[in-house]
């Protein structure tokens, strides 16, 4: 089963004005596909900050696949 890398954004503004992206939360989530991937996380999320809707905290869902590992050598 694939693994992906998840975090949760939210986009900030600093005493000066200028957006910064904050990471709120990240989860490492193994899922059969993107979506299902996605739906997990947000499920984790909002367990652990006890809210039903995880836009309270983010603004965006980034999702990405872990980088492949380099084959082996054979010897």
């Amino acid at each position: 089963m694939p693994s992906f890398n998840v975090r949760f954004i939210k986009t900030v503004c600093d005493d000066t004005g200028h957006e910064h992206r904050a990471c709120q939360a990240a989860f490492k989530v193994d899922a059969a596909s993107l979506s299902a991937a996605a739906q997990q996380a947000e499920s984790d999320f909002c367990k652990q900050k006890s809210v039903r809707d995880w836009t309270v905290f983010a603004d965006v869902i980034e999702l990405r696949s872990p980088p492949a590992l380099p084959p082996a050598w054979a010897g």
